[in-house]
């Protein structure tokens, strides 16, 4: 008799871009390496995607000169492996990418995750997975915008020879129905995302500031997850104020 075949479930893949040095923040170390309500940034956001059960392994892409990573605790975990980075976001996710090849199978998935997103929560990385896994397109989390948004001219643009013209100068109002702030994870067929990236990094494209905008840029569709906007990316010191304010909450 025939033995009934299994069909193996596609793997899930953590990269996670880590090789910026924060130099927005003006601190002594990398921001990911600041302290959050007791713990360190980068230890908030790796222990989630470690304790979410989700990954077959979490790749991080680190700067080749960064001391500090191998001394958190979370550099320890059983599923955390580091990685060069790049020098960009796009070259830090190829590499990750890169250092996956000889496991991950073309339609594994890969959730790329902001080192400095360290209140994402189990509950948001579970919610996107089952978005994909129900529709089988690549999806992001995000959430919608509240402000009136402005889009401004750029600067080059403001040549009227006033003192005023350093200053952007409103263009349009945008239906903000339409609009949504990006967040990560962003969770894209391993192989869709290694092609997205190493063409946009060819044609040196600098409208690709994140995974999706990669993907969408072969034309390939990617939805939109519902996400609190709590989870927010840590850049600036009142970023890690509100972080603080909204564990405190907790």
């Amino acid at each position: 008799h025939c033995e009934p075949t299994t069909v193996s479930q596609p793997s899930i893949w953590a990269v996670v871009p880590a090789a910026g040095i924060g130099t927005r923040f003006a601190a002594d170390r990398p921001k990911q390496y600041l302290p959050l309500a007791g713990q360190l940034i980068a230890e908030r956001s790796l222990n989630t995607l470690e304790s979410s059960g989700l990954f077959a392994a979490i790749v991080v892409a680190v700067n080749p000169l960064d001391s500090y990573f191998n001394l958190l605790p979370a550099a320890a975990l059983p599923l955390v492996e580091r990685v060069d980075g790049g020098a960009s976001r796009a070259e830090s996710v190829l590499n990750g990418l890169k250092a996956l090849s000889s496991r991950a199978k073309k339609d594994d998935w890969v959730m790329v995750h902001d080192i400095a997103r360290p209140l994402v929560t189990v509950a948001s990385l579970q919610r996107l997975h089952k978005a994909v896994t129900d529709t089988d397109v690549a999806a992001i989390l995000a959430a919608p915008i509240h402000d009136t948004i402005k889009q401004v001219a750029l600067p080059s643009a403001n040549s009227c020879g006033k003192d005023s013209a350093d200053l952007p100068i409103i263009q349009a109002t945008l239906d903000r129905r339409q609009l949504w702030a990006a967040q990560t994870p962003q969770m894209v067929r391993y192989g869709l995302l290694c092609e997205a990236l190493s063409q946009a990094l060819v044609a040196n494209d600098d409208t690709v500031t994140d995974e999706a905008s990669a993907v969408e840029r072969l034309g390939a569709d990617v939805l939109v997850v519902e996400n609190t906007q709590k989870n927010i990316k840590i850049t600036t010191a009142d970023d890690l104020q509100m972080a603080a304010f909204f564990l405190s909450l907790n």
